[in-house]
């Protein structure tokens, strides 16, 4: 099957094109693990924090919610890697791809909206909940925007009027 990507012309059979995708997705995984880790690391660790008992029950809640979504996100983003394993060498590659590319969409959105939900914490925990509920609101509403609607109202170069 031909492909035309940037002006190069590339021919790829569908085992190709559907190793290609795979490493693709493994690459995007392997980005937004990091930031996940990075974030559950950063919840795991605030129960030993001394100002930690001085939350309230509303702040406790919260904090717990953020923790569970952060494992949720964690074990989304290995899930296509246990699959992968699951039917490997049983040429169900193109089940393994479109699996993980579901998953990934799930996880971009959980990843922004944990970040969100992050600061939102941390600011209400140090300046009140209104304060968190402004900034944490603007910016879980700006995480959706750019995770959710500006993928899909970009338009891509190659159809864009020639120039």
């Amino acid at each position: 099957m031909a492909k035309h990507t940037d002006n190069v012309q590339e021919t790829e059979n569908s085992d190709e094109e559907l190793h290609r995708k795979w490493n693709e997705l493994l690459q995007e995984m392997r980005v937004m693990q990091t930031g996940a880790q990075i974030l559950a690391a950063f919840l795991v660790v605030l129960p030993f924090q001394s100002r930690f008992d001085t939350l309230e029950a509303p702040d406790e809640r919260f904090y717990l919610v953020l923790l569970v979504a952060s494992a949720l996100v964690i074990l989304l983003l290995v899930t296509p890697v246990a699959v992968h394993r699951h039917f490997f060498g049983q040429q169900l590659k193109a089940t393994t791809v479109h699996l993980g590319h579901i998953i990934s969409r799930i996880v971009v959105v959980g990843v922004g909206v944990l970040v969100a939900g992050c600061v939102w914490f941390v600011i209400q925990v140090l300046h009140g909940w209104q304060m968190g509920l402004l900034v944490g609101g603007i910016l879980t509403a700006a995480a959706l925007f750019l995770l959710l609607v500006l993928p899909r109202i970009v338009t891509p170069r190659s159809k864009l009027p020639a120039e």
